[in-house]
């Protein structure tokens, strides 16, 4: 038996497949570049568990604050496009009740739109990042649209000059349920505030503990012997 679908189903169907495979392409160029791109400095090996797949940060002085892995946040592109073209069928459907063509590429339109946005976000603009910049530490956020997707022309710097930062300390929040440890990067300032999150390295298992442990250490004394 086959299924029927109409002009706008199959044209949902199809954007809705290309995105899927737009997806997976720009998942593959990542993991190419990854594994084949330019060779990570000492310094880049000790930081990129701190960046979560993002572009750009490559061997840079940054980290973010996000638990969300690469593909976490590509597929949550795809469902915030689809959200956002559905929503604006149903508005279509609602006020351009005589015009169905216009309804339709409105909807197509913000699809497209959407996806490009969220993809490029997800790769390129985390929600918090922090960056050594001139001897200042430069920690930038972003309004959410959904999760880990921020808004458009919503950064927000806030920088802090090296003699309001007391220190750049590590913890560990132990595993407790196979490989849910994390190792987490913060800093302190001197106005007696409490610890804030820079970044986070998650997945951590038992066996794993001390050496990531380590590498949290080497990047936190990085960071701080960077902004001194």
């Amino acid at each position: 038996m086959r299924i029927q679908l109409d002009d706008n189903q199959r044209g949902a169907v199809h954007y809705l497949l290309g995105g899927v495979l737009v997806v997976c392409a720009v998942r593959g160029l990542a993991w190419a570049l990854e594994v084949f791109g330019p060779a990570p400095t000492p310094a880049g090996a000790v930081l990129r568990p701190f960046q979560h797949g993002y572009w750009g940060m490559r061997n840079e002085l940054a980290v973010v604050s996000t638990t969300a892995g690469l593909s976490e946040r590509m597929v949550l592109a795809v469902v915030c496009a689809v959200g956002a073209s559905v929503a604006m069928a149903l508005a279509a459907a609602a006020f351009l009740r005589k015009w169905p063509r216009a309804g339709l590429w409105l909807a197509r339109t913000t699809l497209v739109l959407v996806l490009a946005w969220s993809l490029y976000a997800a790769l390129m603009l985390p929600m918090k990042e922090s960056r050594i910049v001139d001897g200042m530490l430069v920690v930038t956020t972003r309004r959410s649209i959904v999760g880990d997707i921020p808004a458009p022309f919503s950064a927000r710097p806030q920088r802090y000059p090296r003699s309001r930062i007391a220190r750049i300390q590590v913890k560990e929040v132990p595993p407790v349920r196979g490989c849910d440890g994390r190792i987490l990067l913060e800093k302190v300032v001197h106005e007696g505030k409490p610890p804030e999150a820079m970044a986070a390295e998650t997945g951590v298992c038992p066996e794993q503990r001390l050496a990531r442990l380590r590498n949290g250490s080497e990047a936190a004394a990085l960071l701080e012997r960077e902004l001194r």
